[in-house]
């Protein structure tokens, strides 16, 4: 049974103090119950504001488009949040002036935007140690997934990774974001499938009056995981859906940005390693799907070597499809090819438009980031500028920095964070770095960053650290 605890107001004014090169405030408390906590000044449901960052990537523009921000000199850390109960793998949210943060300890803050004035904190359940998972590389293992927030409902919407009555299961919840209190709660592990060998990973996305949660399996890819879409339907009273790849086992979607909420309501996202091998038909295994919010198949497609990359550990979907003009997708891999496709007419195995090498080595990993008809692929050896037509693609440059995380367009340059947590600003049109600042350890795998309005949000160690100076 959860408790819920009300901060004294002498406590919440005690988390703020000045101290650097601007607010940091104190560690929050560690607390073993559910908290919905004291409110310096509540977040509020409200209409979709032009510095919101309701989803992952931004939303509901296509992911990684960014927000345009006047650049500015150099930069440096206004405040850091104090957020230490567990890693970060989730994207902080944005939403009518609150930060929310959500942790491997199954916690989700709430911090005010501009001065990081903490708001509340809820802790949603116990965390899954590694000992309880037969492989993996989150320990312990709670919020992975990035959260989404329909400020139209006030609600924002966390899936937790928790410790059950009869062990490990995935629950999803809808916290209001004025004060951290829990309004809907739903058990969301596949039918069908073992919740400990499930990983969800992926960004949960929102359309059609559903809450749409992926999932994939653990690093390692132990036990008969599959590819998974679960959704959920914000109103009560309706009973989950459930779509399975069609493969024996794997499939994951497992990229951290989560499905394409396409303008149809539609659902683009791509699949990874599988069990069909060469002779066999394809299993739905390295390929993009296009389904109804019922989860009616509307289009698929796969490279004519699915078979081979799943031989080869290569999984198709290391990212999600880059959403183009036109109606065209661009989907990088683990091998690092690119396959520009037609959403509309995805063509089945081999069915693109164009093909071509861009990640020459160690394939991409994350997000892409798109301006106009360039896509920015998070390459492992440099991120990679990539421009489409509609029948070809054509790498323009490729940065020196290995390993960058998924990068966004901001204030006139590309963001991106590599695995050393060096931030740097890029010049889009030559692949120049102008700009950088050094950010603390740990790195998680696929950094993030969240520009909003006059500042960007940067994982600094165990923190969040609020950056001006675009």
């Amino acid at each position: 049974m959860r408790k819920t605890v009300l901060l004294a107001a002498p406590l919440a004014a005690a988390l703020l103090a000045t101290g650097g090169t601007g607010v940091a405030l104190a560690a929050a408390p560690a607390l073993g119950g559910r908290v919905p906590a004291f409110s310096v000044r509540n977040c509020r449901g409200a209409p979709v504001e032009p510095g919101d960052w309701v989803v992952y990537g931004g939303g509901p523009a296509p992911p990684g488009a960014g927000v345009p921000v006047p650049g500015a000199g150099g930069r440096y850390g206004a405040w850091q949040t104090p957020v230490r109960a567990g890693a970060r793998y989730a994207e902080p949210v944005i939403a009518d002036g609150c930060l929310y943060v959500a942790t491997e300890g199954d916690s989700l803050y709430a911090f005010d935007a501009l001065s990081g004035a903490f708001r509340w904190h809820d802790r949603l359940g116990t965390p899954v140690p590694a000992r309880e998972l037969p492989c993996g590389d989150v320990a312990p293992a709670g919020i992975t997934g990035t959260p989404v927030v329909d400020v139209r409902k006030g609600l924002v919407w966390v899936t937790a990774f928790v410790e059950g009555r009869h062990g490990p299961e995935h629950e999803l919840f809808g916290l209001g974001m004025a004060n951290g209190h829990v309004v809907r709660e739903a058990r969301v592990d596949p039918a069908g499938l073992a919740p400990s060998v499930e990983q969800q990973r992926g960004a949960l996305a929102l359309g059609d009056g559903n809450v749409y949660i992926p999932f994939g399996g653990l690093y390692g890819d132990c036990g008969s995981y599959r590819g998974a879409l679960v959704s959920v339907p914000e109103a009560a009273g309706h009973q989950p859906g459930y779509w399975r790849v069609p493969t024996a086992k794997g499939g994951g979607l497992w990229a951290p940005a989560g499905p394409d909420v396409l303008a149809n309501g539609d659902l683009l996202f791509a699949t990874g390693n599988g069990a069909g091998g060469p002779g066999q038909g394809w299993d739905g295994s390295n390929g993009i799907f296009e389904l109804s919010p019922a989860f009616v198949r509307r289009g698929s497609f796969a490279p004519r070597d699915w078979a081979a990359l799943n031989q080869s550990d290569s999984d198709l979907g290391s990212t999600e499809p880059a959403l183009l003009p036109g109606g065209l997708a661009l989907q990088v891999g683990k091998d690092g090819v690119g396959y520009l496709v037609a959403i509309a007419h995805l063509g089945g195995v081999g069915g693109q438009l164009a093909e071509s090498t861009v990640c020459p080595s160690g394939g991409a990993f994350g997000n892409d980031a798109v301006a106009g008809t360039t896509a920015y692929v998070p390459c492992q050896a440099g991120l990679t500028a990539v421009e489409a037509s509609r029948h070809s693609l054509r790498v323009l440059w490729r940065s020196s920095s290995a390993s960058p995380g998924s990068p966004v367009i901001a204030g006139g340059k590309i963001w991106d964070v590599t695995s050393t947590g060096l931030l740097e600003g890029i010049l889009p049109g030559t692949g120049r770095v102008v700009q950088t600042f050094q950010l603390a350890s740990p790195v998680t795998h696929f950094p993030w960053l969240v520009p909003a309005g006059e500042t960007m949000y940067a994982p600094d160690g165990n923190r969040v650290m609020d950056l001006t100076g675009l």
